[in-house]
């Protein structure tokens, strides 16, 4: 018996008696997570979670509403929030809001392949994330974050126009970020890991890395104020991208929120600079086989040597604004419909990270962005000015770590000023994907 579907057609019934369309987002999983903390187990917690989220359109409007209770009675009163909630909703619009169609998507059994695997093997492995780092150097004083985590995870879509779509996934997940101390001087970094299989975990290699990254950190010096060639490591690009991650949204261009809007078919960024909405690359953590609305998922291209070819869209801004329609609904069961990219893959190119920083007689390997976007990024123009910390080379030679400066600039002027990009990718376990990437000039304020 499908208990969730039976629930469903009741509402559907109610709601053409309403003269309303409906739409069902079903979320939910299990997750365990365990760590330790001075060779000892400080946690294990087991969760398991389940949400409904209701969008009742009425013509032009909508309403939502979501409960964590999916008997029938909680459902329904749940569809009549979100109904007064649509009939109290004035937007202004004409155009009817158009609902999924039934449509086939792209199987992806890869996805949801569950595993027995024994209690202490997981445990092994959380206790080796930190005791392999407490190991391996002197220096490492404790390792402050470190777990190992496992999740399965579903969604289902129904709606009123006879859509039902599901998909699971599974994976396994952990980090180790020691901290490593020399005299006065301590640095933290670290590793993690994304697994699809348990037999792909290496918790001593990735224990190993983040010894490695947190250690080469040490003995930093200031870096003298100046406009300086850079590369941005593979693993902090990823942050470049989420500055212009809400550009792609045909809702921001709509609204007059996004940089990109009025440039289709321009060349605003570097020819170096290739970019693919890719949601069915499983090494990202975006994977999906449909979108938020249950639309089958594409491959979309955003940039072609530099030029902007996309924006994303969901039904109702294809609709609204003529545009392909590239389905990219996001929202959760409680939240309200919105358009995201899923896996953003930047084209990687032929040189080696050392090719790269061997490009100009100074260069800076930016290693890590001290704070995230919210340190300094301004969407409405693209100005940031972020801390951040790295390594200087010159001639292509290491000469130390370098602290305690700001990098600025405006991310449309750094997409221009891409110059070449590396081989070799960032590891998987993120939604952006990336090789490092060398910036002819950016300004650096430090001592």
């Amino acid at each position: 018996m499908d208990a969730i579907k039976n629930n469903f057609q009741k509402i559907v019934e109610q709601a053409r008696k309403d003269g309303a369309k409906v739409e069902m987002l079903v979320s939910g999983g299990e997750s365990l997570s365990i760590g330790y903390s001075k060779r000892k187990l400080e946690s294990f917690e087991s969760t398991q979670s389940q949400m409904a989220g209701l969008r009742v359109i009425l013509g032009a409007n909508q309403g939502y509403a979501y409960t964590e209770n999916l008997a029938e009675e909680s459902l329904l009163r749940t569809y009549t929030e979100a109904l007064n909630n649509a009939k109290t909703v004035q937007t202004g619009e004409t155009k009817p809001v158009e609902l999924v169609k039934p449509q086939a998507v792209k199987a992806m059994p890869e996805l949801f392949k569950p595993e027995e695997i024994a209690m202490d093997r997981k445990l092994e492995v959380a206790r080796l994330l930190e005791e392999k780092c407490l190991e391996k150097d002197a220096r490492i004083a404790n390792v402050p974050y470190s777990g190992f985590n496992e999740s399965i995870s579903f969604k289902r879509i129904l709606n009123s126009e006879g859509l039902d779509q599901e998909f699971k996934q599974n994976y396994y997940t952990g980090y180790a970020y020691p901290l490593a101390k020399e005299g006065e001087a301590s640095k933290m970094d670290g590793e993690g890991f994304f697994a699809r299989k348990f037999a792909d975990i290496n918790a001593t290699e990735v224990a190993e890395e983040g010894v490695r990254k947190s250690i080469a950190r040490l003995g930093a010096s200031k870096l003298a104020t100046g406009n300086y060639a850079v590369v941005i490591d593979r693993e902090q690009f990823p942050t470049i991208l989420q500055m212009i991650y809400d550009y792609f949204s045909a809702k921001e261009v709509h609204e007059g929120k996004s940089l990109f809007k009025g440039k289709l078919g321009q060349k605003i960024a570097s020819d170096k600079f290739e970019l693919v909405d890719d949601p069915f690359e499983t090494r990202g953590t975006s994977v999906r086989p449909f979108d938020d609305e249950g639309a089958p998922s594409q491959k979309t291209v955003l940039f072609d040597k530099g030029v902007l070819k996309n924006y994303l869209s969901n039904l109702e801004y294809a609709n609204k604004m003529s545009l392909p329609h590239t389905a990219h609904a996001r929202r959760s069961p409680a939240s309200q419909q919105a358009i995201a990219p899923t896996n953003l893959v930047v084209a990687n190119g032929e040189k080696s990270l050392q090719d790269l920083l061997s490009s100009y007689d100074k260069v800076i390997h930016l290693a890590s962005f001290e704070g995230g976007l919210h340190a300094g990024f301004k969407q409405s123009t693209g100005d940031f000015s972020m801390p951040a910390e790295g390594f200087l080379y010159e001639n292509g030679k290491n000469m130390g770590p370098v602290e305690q400066f700001v990098m600025s600039g405006n991310v449309m002027e750094l997409l221009r000023d891409i110059e070449a990009v590396g081989r070799d990718y960032n590891k998987p376990g993120n939604s952006f994907i990336c090789p490092d990437v060398l910036i002819k000039s950016l300004s650096f304020a430090g001592a």
